[in-house]
């Protein structure tokens, strides 16, 4: 049998609030292998490989059919990306870390993860670079690359299991900083 993970920080101040977050994280986690699954899947689409070109081709084309499995891959990428940013932020807030009324802003809570030794300088380094990338493709869509949805794919569909077993030891030692893994 497991070890039950050690209360939050918040829960000795706001343990509704904290039963909430807990909520929310249990809900998201339950719901990611499917969304991990289809990403990957729709990149499948593209090669074995997830073969740039054909990516680009297919972003191209006036081929409806062709164009909405582009469209899963750019979809599956926004979907885990947001995951990160909501479990980042609930883990913050539980840590008592991020308040409960601070503006979303993921630029920050990635880099606190980091700060904290949670997250790995280099895998800290790739979803500041997913982050990035998402940016681009929901606030300026009409000049996003397929090359751009290609390498924000491919970096959460790399980095989604590493960032959530990081996560995972954060919560098992109770929120504190961690020495990251890699």
């Amino acid at each position: 049998m497991a070890t039950p993970a050690p209360p939050a920080p918040l829960e000795a101040h706001d343990p509704d609030r904290a039963r909430a977050l807990k909520a929310k994280i249990r809900d998201r986690v339950s719901d990611v292998r499917r969304h991990l699954v289809a990403l990957r899947t729709a990149m499948a689409e593209f090669g074995e490989d997830f073969d740039l070109d054909a990516f680009q081709a297919a972003s191209a084309t006036d081929d409806a059919a062709r164009l909405n499995q582009v469209k899963a891959v750019e979809r599956g990428v926004d979907q885990l990306y947001n995951y990160v940013v909501e479990l980042t932020a609930f883990g913050l807030e539980l840590a008592e870390v991020r308040r409960r009324g601070d503006e979303l802003n993921a630029r920050r809570d990635l880099a606190t993860l980091s700060r904290l030794g949670v997250l790995g300088s280099e895998q800290g380094r790739r979803l500041e670079r997913l982050r990035e990338l998402r940016r681009l493709l929901v606030h300026e869509y009409a000049t996003a690359t397929a090359e751009q949805v290609h390498e924000a794919a491919r970096i959460v569909a790399d980095e989604f299991v590493p960032f959530y077993d990081a996560y995972r030891r954060w919560i098992a030692q109770g929120f504190r900083g961690v020495p990251p893994s890699r």
